[in-house]
């Protein structure tokens, strides 16, 4: 069961130290919409380092040189507040299907996506690269309409046995507010 508690420490991939979070950098059609990603996993963190790493150079923001043992995972320490509205994708079901797909394909699914547009915080099963190219086959309607119970049912057989790993999207300011920056680890040094 995917649930945040007060306290816990949440990891984010990176190719910079990242002590202060600016909301206005995050992009949308990701799975749960515009925002700042973390992880409950240090290893999963660990293992899009490669993935940051490829993409700073892509976009010219790291030199050639940089290497993925140059990359960084930033730690956080959740401190919830009650006027925080959380909402965790307990499984990877229909729902959190609907809610992934309509966050890549702002078509689909609008009623769920005004239904958490105030939510400051989205948690939930990830889609990662793994599983990338079967939501994408859903949203196109490869396995019928998407929506339709054998469309989901399809998807969802097809996602489960990859080992989907949490995430959480801080989608607000005061949502942000919530992070306390721990510290920076560069991913070469070892502290797997």
């Amino acid at each position: 069961m995917i649930q945040l508690h007060d306290g816990d420490l949440l990891y984010h991939t990176s190719y910079l130290d990242i002590s202060k979070i600016d909301l206005n950098k995050g992009k949308r059609g990701l799975d749960f919409g515009k925002g700042f990603y973390v992880t409950s996993s240090y290893k999963q963190a660990c293992s899009y380092i490669p993935q940051a790493v490829r993409k700073a150079k892509r976009l010219k923001r790291v030199p050639e040189s940089f290497s993925d043992a140059d990359g960084v995972i930033n730690v956080y320490r959740v401190h919830l507040d009650a006027n925080i509205l959380v909402h965790c994708f307990e499984t990877a079901d229909a729902s959190w299907l609907h809610f992934v797909a309509g966050n890549r394909d702002g078509d689909l699914f609008p009623v769920l996506l005004k239904k958490y547009e105030s939510t400051d915080i989205i948690g939930g099963k990830i889609a990662d690269d793994n599983t990338a190219r079967t939501l994408d086959d859903y949203i196109s309607g490869a396995y019928g309409v998407p929506g339709e119970k054998k469309a989901d049912e399809l998807t969802l057989e097809f996602l489960l046995p990859n080992r989907l790993h949490d995430q959480f999207c801080f989608r607000t300011e005061d949502a942000v507010n919530c992070l306390e920056f721990i510290r920076s680890e560069r991913y070469g040094n070892g502290k797997r």
